[in-house]
């Protein structure tokens, strides 16, 4: 199962929705505003980040620059605190299984919420129809 959650309704998002039902990917849907994350849910996203906070944090928005912080100096709890109080502070949409997490829409990586059978499937298909004459049968390990 994946989980999209999200704070606007921006065209990161939209495009993130529309990539997923085209793609047969059940996704939960959360509005972080409606339903604000619990310190659980942070740590959990934290804990995902390969980055760590450049990840997770948007150093762009004006919600973060009006909070005047820096996410590298500041405790997991401080940083915490300000992710509850200020969603805003997160990128836009954050999706996550899990073992993997991607923050706004990026279309060569959000390939990795299909499940492997379904992509070799797709990748099949993809050499059929660049060598549909071949008369070779590609083999996917």
């Amino acid at each position: 199962m994946v989980n999209l959650y999200f704070h606007t309704n921006d065209p990161s998002k939209r495009k993130a929705v529309k990539w997923l039902v085209e793609h047969d990917v059940i996704a939960s849907q959360r509005n972080i505003e409606n339903e604000p994350l619990t310190e659980d849910e942070v740590m959990h996203l934290l804990s995902l980040s390969i980055d760590g906070t450049d990840e997770l944090i948007s150093k762009r928005s004006k919600d973060t620059k009006a909070l005047n912080m820096d996410p590298d100096q500041m405790t997991i709890k401080e940083l915490t605190a300000a992710i509850l109080e200020t969603p805003h502070i997160l990128k836009n949409p954050i999706i996550f299984d899990k073992h993997k997490l991607m923050t706004g829409f990026d279309l060569e990586k959000v390939g990795m919420f299909v499940p492997k059978k379904l992509r070799k499937l797709e990748l099949s298909a993809l050499f059929a129809k660049l060598a549909p004459n071949s008369g070779q049968n590609v083999k996917l390990a």
